[in-house]
């Protein structure tokens, strides 16, 4: 199947699992927003993270939830009218944890209105036949688009189904205060740098890519977006603003 092209009315929009289910009011910057892109959905429920946390160290916050969601049926059952009256485009995030699964929730999400595209995220630590497969489940009539977290990797197969990449906040571990070792999501100013220049090198391959961390200043998405990015996802400056330039 060949790339399909995405609707962006403007290249504002937030990262998964900042704003919930549904486009609301907590939109709170002066840039118009331009797609909603829903906290992640597995195919079944899922509950919080037994060490469900938040750490902080030097700037930098590391997320640990386990992605608590109702599960894409449910889901679907809930959301989807309001989707299809939602005044901004609406990406549905799917977490899939096998190729089977990925194939099955593209197409639920392809039978119910409401959906302009689907961003999908990928298990982490997947060899390159893993991936492989994942992508040869992606058969889909709507726009696919490829989280990519900002980790170094490179892009080591095909992507001729998708339709964008989005480079999200990559995966690292903090100390607890009990000691525990605590895996998540970091987010970070720190990350800037990495993010334009993984924005440059995906952009020499002639594919669409979403800037989707360390953005919290406002130049900072202004150099991205000159650096050739298609959009810009805003993840923890959505809860408190950006910093002043």
């Amino acid at each position: 199947m060949s790339r399909q092209s995405l609707y962006c009315p403007t290249p504002w929009m937030n990262a998964a699992g900042t704003l919930g289910f549904l486009p609301s009011k907590a939109w709170n910057l002066p840039e118009a927003q331009g797609v909603f892109v829903t906290n992640p959905l597995s195919l079944h429920p899922r509950t919080p993270a037994a060490q469900r946390t938040a750490l902080t160290d030097a700037g930098n916050l590391l997320v640990h939830s386990g992605l608590p969601n109702p599960g894409l049926v449910t889901a679907l059952r809930r959301y989807a009218r309001k989707w299809e009256k939602s005044p901004i485009p609406v990406w549905v995030h799917l977490i899939p944890q096998s190729p089977e699964e990925c194939y099955r929730m593209i197409q639920l999400v392809e039978n119910s209105a409401g959906v302009s595209a689907i961003e999908i995220s990928l298990p982490p630590r997947l060899s390159t036949g893993e991936k492989q497969a994942f992508l040869s489940a992606m058969d889909s009539e709507l726009p696919i688009v490829l989280v990519l977290p900002l980790n170094g990797e490179e892009i080591s197969v095909p992507l001729d189904r998708i339709s964008a990449v989005t480079l999200s906040a990559p995966r690292g571990m903090l100390p607890s205060p009990s000691g525990a070792w605590i895996e998540g999501r970091l987010f970070s100013i720190s990350l800037f740098p990495q993010m334009l220049y993984a924005v440059k090198q995906v952009v020499q391959h002639g594919i669409p890519v979403i800037a989707g961390a360390g953005i919290y200043r406002r130049a900072h998405a202004q150099h991205l977006l000159q650096a050739g990015a298609m959009a810009i996802q805003i993840d923890t400056a959505l809860w408190k603003g950006f910093l002043n330039d």
